[in-house]
């Protein structure tokens, strides 16, 4: 069977070997079926993987580091809440860091054990905790799925899953929180083969909690990349088509209901991922492949559900849309993986994480300024606090 992890690992070591670029010089730029309800983890769960838990969070023999200020002109205040990857000798490493953008001063505040993945994080608003979509190191049958859990930013208690899937076959990924930190989204996958050619593979959809012990509920089917607008007044996620691989935004209410498309009218937008609300929620900015890119995905990309994910695995660039739908600006020329980004507390950046580092700029695209030029290659998040 093979799983989202082993997807991140392949592609990791692809980069590993042929890196892209990310120029920031210049301001240019069938269906498989869960249960009605999912088992609460216990209370006192305490993360563990099948063959072994994860390291505490907080430890102080975890490196520190020192970032030079050069982006000192602009007046960034806050810290970033990132994910990382790297070599440590024979062994890689996956790490949540955060950043103080006045002083430059870096803390790790998690480091994953050996053969551990990080992929997703996602801060509370009330900047307390964290939540994590992290895959535990493979036991001896290499089964090893991605699950959510919470731990705190401060160390306090260890981390915790936040509920059991129901079976191997389901993964979750792409937690977000409600500004309101009243309900955790995320996304879900089900690999479960089937014998029918007509049912869907891999199966996509939207959840939602209410945090912390909420029971989980599907609001959208075949979709994921749920993200929610700073007034809590919308819901925008993208559709995935298995028929075809492509996608299509949406906007809806915040459980899902009255779903309404967001046209695009550029011709040959066919790939998008990562959306995010503008500061004043007019605007959606979108990690688009370029339409000018041709690229048919071959028999290994569909092995391996490559499909689902092209703005992502695939130079992309990030493009601003009207919420009411219509013509796409494209605001960067970077041609970068992974782009992922969050909006400054004062409204007035963007930062934006991509496999070739972090940098943040206005809005508009202009202003941009590399801020983290080694984050390891792979896809990640960053989040921006006060």
């Amino acid at each position: 069977m093979l799983k989202m992890r082993l997807l991140f690992w392949i592609l990791a070591l692809s980069l590993a070997v042929s890196s892209c670029s990310v120029d920031i010089s210049q301001n240019n730029f069938a269906t498989a079926t869960l249960p009605p309800t999912l088992t609460a983890a216990p209370s006192d769960a305490a993360a563990a993987g099948p063959s072994g838990g994860l390291a505490s969070i907080g430890d102080p023999t975890l490196p520190t580091f020192q970032v030079p200020v050069s982006w000192d002109s602009l007046k960034l205040t806050g810290k970033l809440v990132y994910t990382a990857a790297g070599q440590d000798g024979n062994s890689a490493y996956f790490r949540i860091q955060a950043l103080d953008l006045a002083t430059g001063q870096g803390t790790t505040l998690y480091q994953a054990p050996s053969n551990g993945f990080i992929y997703f994080v996602t801060v509370s608003p009330d900047e307390k905790e964290l939540v994590m979509a992290y895959s535990p190191p493979p036991g001896t049958d290499l089964s090893a799925h991605q699950e959510l859990y919470s731990l705190p930013l401060d160390g306090s208690k260890p981390p915790q899953l936040l509920f059991i899937p129901p079976t191997n076959d389901d993964e979750y990924f792409q937690p977000e929180w409600s500004a309101d930190g009243k309900y955790l989204y995320f996304s879900h996958v089900n690999y479960q083969l089937h014998t029918d050619p007509k049912a869907h593979f891999p199966t996509y959809e939207v959840y939602r909690m209410a945090f912390p012990d909420g029971q989980p509920q599907k609001i959208v089917d075949q979709a994921f990349w749920p993200r929610l607008s700073a007034d809590l007044s919308h819901l925008v996620y993208v559709s995935y088509s298995p028929l075809d691989g492509t996608n299509q935004l949406f906007l809806a209410n915040p459980d899902g209901s009255n779903p309404q498309q967001v046209s695009i009218s550029v011709q040959g937008i066919q790939y998008i991922d990562a959306p995010i609300f503008s500061p004043d929620n007019q605007s959606l900015f979108i990690s688009v492949v370029t339409p000018t890119q041709s690229y048919v995905p071959g028999w290994w990309d569909r092995l391996l559900g490559v499909s689902v994910a092209f703005a992502h695995t695939v130079p992309s660039d990030w493009w601003s849309v009207p919420v009411t739908g219509g013509s796409a600006t494209q605001i960067t020329h970077l041609n970068a993986i992974g782009l992922f980004a969050s909006i400054s507390p004062d409204k007035q950046y963007l930062v934006s994480y991509s496999g070739g580092g972090i940098f943040v700029m206005r809005p508009d695209g202009t202003d941009s300024t590399m801020i983290i030029n080694d984050v390891g290659g792979n896809p990640g998040t960053v989040t921006w606090i006060p």
